[in-house]
């Protein structure tokens, strides 16, 4: 850490700040949260909001790190709704939680607290309104708007999101530099600098210990009833249609003849996801590895990486995955799809080969390029020199603390 912006930090007292999210699922934005609470300075204090039935692994992490975990009682886990009754019942869902976050924090915050939740500030409003009413409040977006919506609706998110950045004590954070340039594109230009960049980061003391750790990959993939002389493909994360499973599942399909296809995720396989992979008929090369088994800390599972060639995630939508740059760090070619922040990681024949989403076979020939042994290592290289500066974890921690402890803005 630079010592003029350190010093700045630790001058501004001891400062409790609470992390906040409504859903049991996780990923990247928690990694996120993890790296804020894993670097601050000493005397701030970090209290996690979340609910009940959130991974233990996780939530030992985050006490491990010195932070106090708060249960909610109430789950919005952001799934998506299918006809009127669905979009209803998630509606309420949502509104019960932001109810029972509210009488938490009215509970148990002091004076001066500081509040930094996910949350959409286009939908939940009258939460975030009166977080800031009672201290600095802080939203990370990871993703640009959704697209494909009406003009009118538009219009109304524009409305919301200038209310709420018009309050000196709220700001936004964009996980990419895509979802910044996207959202300041809904509020006037005087508002502009009230939404700012901090990366989706990666721990580079989890992937130093990763790359400490031996590599035993014929003994792992034999384990898994995979070949070890057999080029694979990694993707991780949740199994979820977002990510583009079907798509991977298709490009294993293709592929089987000279590449395996390994995803590794934080849940079990329902008995549907299994049926809908039998269909692909990829059981000698492919295989579904619980994140537990692949590893119990974030550095072992990011070791079980170090098995692959090739790291492949064909996302519909997200912001910039945390994966992928982790997977770069340590030295992957990357194949992605060309959404949101993912192109500013992954640079076609640089860092890696980007397809449209929802393109399976365009998909599957960008990972078939990579059975060239040379064009791997030179897009290998690639992929390390640029998992550095502004994607480091420290760059993106400091953005954050600097907006913590700086005045409120206009």
């Amino acid at each position: 850490m630079a010592d003029d912006r350190t010093k700045v930090w630790e001058a501004a007292g001891p400062l409790t700040i609470n992390l906040i999210w409504p859903y049991t699922t996780w990923g990247g934005a928690q990694i996120y949260f993890l790296s804020l609470v894993r670097n601050a300075p000493d005397g701030w204090n970090f209290r996690v909001i979340v609910p009940t039935g959130s991974d233990d692994e996780l939530m030992k992490l985050f006490a491990a790190a010195g932070a106090k975990i708060v249960y909610l009682t109430t789950v919005h886990n952001p799934t998506p709704a299918h006809g009127i009754f669905e979009k209803i019942a998630r509606q309420r869902r949502r509104l019960r939680s932001e109810k029972e976050i509210l009488a938490l924090i009215e509970r148990l915050s002091g004076e001066g607290e500081i509040f930094h939740i996910e949350a959409g500030p286009w939908q939940s409003v009258s939460l975030l309104k009166k977080l800031a009413g009672r201290g600095k409040t802080f939203v990370t977006v990871q993703n640009a708007m959704p697209s494909g919506v009406s003009q009118a609706r538009k219009r109304a998110w524009s409305r919301r999101m200038t209310s709420l950045l018009s309050m000196p004590s709220f700001e936004l954070f964009g996980g990419n530099q895509h979802a910044v340039d996207d959202i300041r594109t809904f509020v006037p230009e005087d508002l502009h600098s009230k939404i700012t960049i901090s990366r989706a980061t990666f721990s580079r003391t989890d992937v130093n210990k990763a790359l400490a750790m031996p590599v035993h990959r014929d003994e792992v993939l034999t384990g898994l009833g995979l070949r070890p002389d057999k080029l694979t493909v990694l993707a991780v994360g949740q199994f979820i249609d977002r990510k583009g499973r079907w798509d991977f599942l298709e490009a294993a399909r293709i592929l089987s003849e000279n590449f395996q296809f390994i995803w590794v995720g934080p849940t079990e396989l329902t008995d549907d996801e299994r049926a809908r992979i039998e269909t692909y008929d990829v059981r000698e090369t492919f295989r579904y590895v619980l994140s537990e088994d692949a590893g119990k800390s974030r550095a072992e599972i990011l070791a079980f990486f170090r098995n692959a060639d090739i790291f492949a995630l064909p996302s519909y939508w997200e912001g910039l995955p945390v994966s992928i740059l982790e997977a770069m760090a340590l030295g992957l070619p990357i194949v992605s799809t060309r959404i949101n922040g993912i192109p500013e990681a992954v640079i076609d024949d640089i860092t890696g080969y980007l397809v449209e989403a929802g393109n399976a076979v365009a998909f599957a020939k960008a990972i078939e390029k990579l059975e060239a042994p040379n064009l791997r290592t030179r897009l290998s290289e690639g992929a390390l020199a640029a998992a550095t500066g502004e994607f480091e974890e420290i760059v993106s921690v400091s953005n954050v603390f600097d907006r913590y402890v700086a005045p409120g803005k206009q």
